[in-house]
């Protein structure tokens, strides 16, 4: 498999087939499902992500990551989600869902 983000079109349009919509990309960038952002490519689901209906979704790859409790689906072969409403920039992925913070320690000279 490549590290490109095609093998996650299917996943976009069953959701699509099932009512869902994808965000549009703003005006002059293009058009599909996937932006191309600093981080990487993504997709925005208008609606929440219907997990039934993705994880259905015949010969996708098994290390898709299916995040229920924050409405995204990620996949670290190519590093893009598919991002329902739900969820939240600040969520790092398989880290423990850990936020960073701007204060190191107490030992910074702002403290």
């Amino acid at each position: 498999m490549d590290h490109t983000n095609h093998h996650l079109e299917a996943v976009v349009d069953a959701l699509v087939r099932a009512g869902n919509r994808f965000r549009p990309r703003p005006p002059g960038k293009g058009a599909g499902p996937f932006w191309t952002t600093q981080g990487g490519p993504v997709c925005y689901m208008e609606a929440p992500i219907d997990f039934a209906v993705a994880r259905g979704v015949p010969d996708q790859p098994a290390e898709l990551r299916f995040h229920e409790d924050i409405d995204p689906i990620f996949c670290p072969l190519c590093w893009t989600p598919i991002n329902g409403p739900g969820y939240r920039p600040q969520t790092v992925w398989d880290t423990g869902h850990m936020t960073l913070d701007a204060k190191v320690d107490d030992r910074s000279p702002d403290a």
